[in-house]
């Protein structure tokens, strides 16, 4: 049920999102948002292609199994535009701001972007110090 609008939204979608979908095609008998992180918990990427995972912000997300290529396309945007921050990447990419902050924090973390913090805000840029 999730991977096709899972795709769509370029690999992740909150928990709240998926709480929405889930009850909006149901119709009637709604489930709880408790029911539905339960239900998100016992995702495995093994069998399901997908699982649940929480930003350092708290956010719980429902991750595909496609990483990897997340990344790549992040960092193909940034090398395209030489910089970007969470604003540019949310419009480029069409993800909500909070999961293009998140993206940002999470390259920087694998040192995929370096930041740099300034009174106009937090941009990143592709980390090139890995290449020397």
């Amino acid at each position: 049920m999730l991977q096709v609008p899972l795709k769509e939204s370029g690999g992740v979608m909150s928990v709240s999102e998926v709480y929405c979908r889930y009850n909006r095609a149901r119709g009637v008998e709604l489930v709880s948002p408790e029911d539905v992180v339960n239900a998100c918990k016992t995702l495995t990427p093994e069998h399901h292609g997908m699982e649940l995972k929480k930003f350092s912000s708290g956010v719980l997300v429902i991750e595909g199994d496609n990483f990897k290529s997340i990344m790549e396309s992040l960092l193909a945007t940034v090398v395209a535009n030489e910089f970007v921050n969470a604003l540019t990447l949310s419009n480029v990419m069409a993800i909500p701001l909070l999961l293009a902050k998140e993206r940002l924090i999470a390259a920087e973390q694998h040192g995929i972007v370096c930041r740099d913090e300034t009174d106009d805000g937090i941009f990143f840029y592709e980390n090139r110090f890995v290449e020397v």
